[in-house]
């Protein structure tokens, strides 16, 4: 089994041991133990000898507590390090998707409530719509029957002038009977049987003068039915105006809020376009410290690493005494001074490990700035053909990837002057040992002081550039939370605005369906009344003409009777003769 290990190293002949710190499970994590140290023996403690004491090494344990192998534990802690760094991005990346998928499924959840309020809504307005259709119902079944009362007073009428019109015709043919008969009665006596004939047919031509019905009370019943009718419709078309007037009211009062609704609509919208701009500027400005904090972490290694070599160099003048710092003590600097070639060697060893470290650092971070130009580039042809709702988020990240890479171009240019003047020292130094080598002379001084200079002068930058640095992050640090509450708080407030807006759509579509249904029971009503209105004016205008009628035919039918009594008279007359 794999652990990870503090090597310990007393001095003396006392063995080396392995403190035991954590182990490797089977599921590649790693738990804290606390167990007893194992000591070395044999080949593992001489392959312990190569590590310093308190190092950090990985020990393969058999069960047995026998150590198979030891290895240096640095470099996989690094690993290990990059990976939980990694994990620690995936999951913050996670949180915001995660409270992204919360803010959809809250607002999913407001518009299902919206969604529910709106068909309890439309329900109500079915169930009132009902209810106006049993009335609309109960009122075209009562136009029905109106009608054909209409019709059956039509029919009546039309009826009652045809049997006038026969009598008419019955009366003019015995008045022209009459006249012959009473030619003939003038030119001759009439019997018995003639005199008694015409006593009967004058009898029956009076009763026909006079039926025994009244037609003028018939008709005087007919128009008062017809008037009733007519104030009846009239009600109806006076009620109909004032709903229309109060379906007008409502109409303008509903365009005025929708105008209204329509304007706070648009203000919320140039509301939200301007929330967007303001989150991606924040989200800029959260890339930006990101980035300046990772640089200034960077900068506090290198000033680490700086502030180690020269207190290295400075051990190097005060343990050696052919190693000196002209720039301190006036020298004559190092291309006067004494030292020896193993020396230099080993001083050129130390100069080409920095640099080559130095150099593997800002390598790294030069494949970290082409790879975010990568990343860039595929970001903005993403956005070419992204679509509407994908543009928001795409944006976002083309802002951030923006940013990192500016924040690495800004770290890599001092760190580039900084390695190349490195380099250029790092080839002077080789060249004077090569030089010592060519000639094989004896030891003589090395004056490190340029290098000592050239190692303030850096330190300088860095602090200059740590203190430009640690000023921005403050600024930010200070500024983003304060502008983070006010973006949450105008984002809350938005979303309430929305909801507001929700409803106040659902009400007016609401108010919008019940009007149209509204105008259409009243168009309806109008299609349906006033015709009906003009066929019962356009029957009482019948009604007075046949009433006219009648009444002339009653005044003939007296003049007729008047000739009929005469008639008699003279047949009585003739009869004594």
């Amino acid at each position: 089994m794999l652990y990870l290990a503090e090597l310990s190293k007393p001095i003396g002949f006392a063995k080396s041991s392995l403190q035991l710190l954590a182990k490797q499970q089977q599921d590649n994590t790693w738990v804290a133990v606390n167990e007893e140290s194992i000591t070395l023996e044999g080949r593992i403690a001489q392959e312990a000898g190569r590590f310093k004491d308190g190092s950090l090494v990985l020990a393969e344990i058999s069960g047995n507590r026998q150590v198979a192998r030891i290895s240096e534990a640095a470099r996989q802690l690094v690993t290990y390090l990059q990976n939980f760094s990694q994990l620690q991005l995936r999951a913050r990346s996670q949180e915001e998707e995660i409270e992204v998928w919360k803010q959809s499924l809250t607002f999913q959840a407001h518009e299902l409530t919206r969604r529910e309020m709106e068909l309890a809504a439309q329900e109500e307005e079915v169930q009132r719509l009902y209810e106006q259709y049993k009335s609309v119902e109960e009122d075209r079944k009562l136009l029905d029957s109106l009608k054909e009362e209409l019709a059956a007073q039509q029919a009546y009428l039309a009826e009652q002038q045809r049997l006038i019109g026969e009598q008419r015709e019955a009366l003019n043919r015995q008045r022209q009977e009459l006249e012959a008969q009473l030619q003939e009665a003038r030119s001759s006596r009439l019997g018995e049987a003639e005199a008694a004939q015409l006593q009967a047919l004058m009898q029956q031509l009076q009763e026909s003068l006079h039926p025994a019905g009244d037609p003028l009370a018939l008709l005087q019943s007919l128009k008062s039915h017809i008037q009733q009718q007519q104030e009846h419709l009239n009600q109806q078309i006076a009620q109909l105006e004032a709903e229309r007037q109060q379906a007008q009211a409502r109409q303008d009062e509903l365009d005025r809020d929708y105008r209204a609704w329509q304007e706070r609509h648009t203000a919320w919208w140039g509301s939200r376009q301007s929330l967007e701009q303001s989150q991606a500027e924040w989200q800029t400005r959260q890339g930006s410290l990101r980035a300046h904090q990772e640089h200034l972490q960077r900068i506090l290694q290198q000033l680490q690493s700086q502030e180690s070599l020269y207190q290295k160099a400075s051990r190097l003048v005060q343990e050696y005494d052919f190693i000196v710092d002209g720039s301190s003590n006036g020298g004559s600097g190092a291309s006067g001074s004494a030292i020896s070639v193993e020396e230099l060697a080993a001083l050129v060893s130390q100069l080409r490990r920095d640099y080559e470290q130095r150099a593997a650092q800002v390598s790294q971070q030069r494949a970290e700035l082409e790879q975010n130009r990568q990343t860039l580039r595929e970001l903005q042809e993403r956005l070419a053909t992204a679509s509407p709702e994908e543009r928001f988020d795409i944006e976002m990240d083309i802002d951030y990837a923006q940013s990192a890479c500016s924040a690495l171009e800004e770290a890599l240019l001092p760190q580039e002057k900084n390695l190349q003047r490195e380099y250029e020292e790092l080839a002077r130094q080789e060249a004077r040992l090569r030089q010592l080598q060519n000639q094989a002379a004896a030891p003589v001084q090395v004056d490190i002081g340029p290098i000592l200079e050239q190692i303030g002068s850096q330190k300088q930058e860095l602090l200059q550039e740590k203190s430009r640095l640690q000023t921005l992050v403050h600024q930010l640090e200070s500024s983003l939370p304060f502008q983070q509450e006010q973006l949450a708080r105008q984002q809350q407030e938005l979303q309430q605005q929305w909801q507001q807006l929700q409803q106040e759509e659902g009400s007016l579509r609401a108010r919008a369906q019940a009007m149209a249904e509204t105008w259409g029971r009243l168009n309806h009503l109008q299609a349906t009344l006033y015709p009906e209105r003009d066929r019962w004016a356009e029957l009482a205008e019948q009604l007075a003409q046949l009433e006219a009628e009648l009444a002339q035919y009653q005044e003939r039918g007296s003049t007729a009777s008047a000739h009929v009594q005469q008639v008699q008279s003279l047949l009585a007359a003739l009869t004594q003769r």
